[in-house]
């Protein structure tokens, strides 16, 4: 039996390849169109245009489907917070950006994307489960992109942790009032005024945290 060349079995790589990325890319595309609860295996095998059986020989089950979804969205952000990083240290700028970073992250389609899953989290077990851990460690991966990155700049390490975590829950905050509520945001103006605020902010001498219980702390309420 005549084997298959090496240029035939990279063509039949790159079709595989090609066909994870097409489902995948329909699999987040249908999350921010229908929500998880118009998400399903069969729809988004129809979105990427291929059968379902194909699409269940590389995800089997919708958890499956979800948590490659998943994986495939952090593997991008975390690519794209690296390079942003060293242009960073390049161009001496490292504020700038990681809020460039920041909205890249918090106001793309993909992060709405990532909301439905979280939401679908609390009351499916199972996925929690599979993609909690896939989100948590992408998120401990992106903040020491960015915490080594402004160390490397010369501010304190817990400066640097506490405005990158400070960041963090102000863009979710700002994605979550302007995406489902109708209130007129205008976040380039808050994220500008968090820019010039942040040179303080990072060097701001920051008083130590007082341990619940301690000796000489408040007493519980």
């Amino acid at each position: 039996m005549k084997r298959p060349d090496k240029s035939s079995r990279r063509t039949q790589s790159q079709r595989r390849k090609e066909t994870q990325e097409a489902v995948l890319s329909a699999a987040i595309k249908l999350l921010i169109d229908k929500g998880h609860g118009g998400f399903s295996s069969s729809r988004v095998a129809a979105m990427a245009g291929v059968s379902r059986g194909a699409l269940e020989h590389y995800f089997p089950t919708k958890q499956d489907l979800l948590a490659a979804a998943t994986r495939h969205a952090m593997r991008e952000a975390v690519e794209h917070a690296g390079m942003l990083a060293r242009r960073a240290v390049r161009s001496n700028d490292p504020v700038a950006k990681f809020l460039m970073d920041s909205e890249h992250f918090f106001f793309s389609p993909v992060y709405h994307a990532m909301i439905e899953i979280i939401l679908a989290m609390r009351s499916d077990a199972v996925l929690h489960r599979i993609c909690f851990p896939i989100i948590e460690d992408a998120r401990q991966i992106l903040n020491n992109i960015w915490i080594d990155t402004l160390r490397g700049a010369g501010y304190p390490l817990e400066n640097a942790q506490r405005f990158v975590e400070l960041t963090t829950y102000m863009l979710r905050g700002i994605f979550m009032m302007s995406a489902w509520t109708p209130y007129d945001i205008d976040r380039a103006a808050l994220v500008d005024t968090w820019r010039r605020l942040a040179p303080a902010a990072l060097r701001l001498k920051i008083a130590p945290r007082v341990k619940r219980g301690a000796k000489g702390s408040r007493a519980k309420r």
